[in-house]
């Protein structure tokens, strides 16, 4: 399946995984996995949503962080409790953390419930994304959903209306895609694209950024807003681009780039600020859950890296650099 499909299908997608979720989490409870410390793990794209779920369970009063599968691979007790995310469950890194730490309560989210992580965790939430391509989408999307649903079961509370996600994801669609003839031509042969955001949307960024890379092949990183205030930008230029997700200090940002004529897409639920110059502006619904909000801002960076995809000449080309150690086989 294409990748332009699979982004395109997320409303299907995401309706599915509600409901296999939901169904699942009805014979759980997941509240003894409140208590003390929660690490969020994983790897690649699934760690850039692990950075956005770790960021609602501290904004809900949890004690918990979002680190990297590989850094859990030295087995430290650094957690009480560890939400693995990856999308098939056969990341290495990902289930060699929870063998590390047996003594630590753990749930795996995963779309199939016989994979390696799904066996290593004491419970497990399914994913019902159904196909996905390289780069991930529906896996990505479907884990933020699934992760959501757990969060609020953990803390016994919800602050998201997870029953509009099907048109909410139509929505924020629709208005993506009315401001890509604009992006397709800003943004062309960038020599760099750099992806900004602050707490849950860093999460955000870095998955932008992965996404260009993968789709596209062009240089891209993700960074913190504040942090990207002391330095990073200075390299940024007419000849490079800048994903902005945020309703604070990164509209200014957005105002600075365009001043010096950096192409700049701004996607923030702020509706008091339009396009202007070189500056490309997508106004999405807000949203105090944060893990809502991460889901809903993916989909501008998504539809962007499939154009600039198209652009180069890359159109769902497979990846270049075959690893033989990243994932558990089958029949392993």
């Amino acid at each position: 399946m294409s990748y332009r499909s699979t982004v395109a299908r997320q409303p299907q997608s995401l309706a599915d995984t509600l409901k296999a979720a939901r169904a699942e989490l009805m014979g759980m409870d997941l509240k003894p996995l409140a208590s003390g410390v929660i690490a969020v793990t994983g790897i690649g794209a699934s760690y850039a949503a692990a950075v956005v779920v770790a960021a609602e369970l501290v904004r809900r009063g949890k004690r918990a962080f979002a680190v990297r599968s590989g850094e859990m691979m030295a087995g430290h007790d650094i957690a009480d409790t560890v939400i693995a995310l990856s999308h098939r469950g056969r990341s290495v890194e990902t289930v060699e953390a929870l063998r590390k730490l047996p003594k630590a309560r753990s749930l795996a989210i995963t779309n199939n419930p016989d994979s390696p992580l799904a066996k290593a965790a004491t419970a497990h939430i399914r994913l019902d994304n159904g196909a996905d391509a390289t780069p991930s989408s529906t896996g990505y999307t479907a884990t933020l959903l699934a992760a959501g649903l757990a969060v609020d079961a953990i803390t016994g509370e919800s602050s998201a209306d997870w029953d509009a996600i099907a048109p909410l994801t139509r929505d924020v669609q629709r208005r993506a895609t009315e401001k890509m003839p604009r992006l397709a031509e800003l943004f062309r042969d960038r020599r760099a694209i750099d992806c900004v955001g602050a707490g849950a949307a860093i999460g955000t960024a870095d998955g932008a950024s992965l996404l260009l890379r993968e789709a596209a092949r062009l240089p891209a990183s993700g960074y913190e807003t504040r942090h990207y205030l002391h330095g990073p930008m200075e390299s940024m230029d007419a000849t490079t681009g800048v994903v902005l997700f945020g309703d604070a200090r990164e509209l200014t940002l957005a105002e600075n780039l365009d001043a010096i004529g950096c192409p700049s897409l701004l996607v923030t639920s702020d509706s008091g600020i339009r396009d202007t110059g070189k500056l490309t502006v997508v106004t999405v619904p807000g949203s105090d859950d944060l893990i809502m909000r991460g889901i809903i801002d993916i989909f501008v960076p998504q539809l962007l890296a499939a154009e600039l995809s198209d652009a180069a000449g890359l159109t769902d080309v497979k990846f270049r650099y075959k690893q033989s150690d990243t994932k558990i086989t089958e029949d392993a």
